[in-house]
């Protein structure tokens, strides 16, 4: 009888034992709304950031370095033409909080 129940016992404890190394990893690496922003977003299809992405249009690491906030701002809320040909589109319809997210996390890539 006591060995019919170990079969269970230890399903239950090897059940236990992973959904609680899930919740570790989860609560270890949070994300950054704004990162979350920028991969809905799809910047990284023509942007890269930190090695991720596309080199179609100038990187996004270190533009805080390059631009202010206030020209970041200028490039998320304007739709226009850049000198390589491409668009960047126009995010005026996104909430101006996300976009604040997004100026603020891009300006401190630096």
């Amino acid at each position: 009888m006591k060995l019919r129940l170990l079969p269970a016992l230890l399903a239950l404890i090897l059940a236990l034992c992973s959904s609680a190394y899930g919740q570790e990893e989860t609560a270890a690496k949070p994300k950054d709304p704004a990162l979350e922003l920028i991969h809905v977003l799809g910047c990284k299809g023509c942007h890269n950031i930190d090695g991720e992405g596309s080199t179609r249009a100038p990187k996004l690491t270190g533009i805080g370095e390059r631009l202010t906030a206030e020209q970041i701002e200028t490039r998320l809320s304007g739709h226009q033409q850049t000198t390589e040909g491409l668009f960047m589109p126009d995010y005026r319809g996104v909430p101006e909080t996300d976009r604040a997210r997004i100026r603020d996390y891009l300006y401190n890539l630096k």
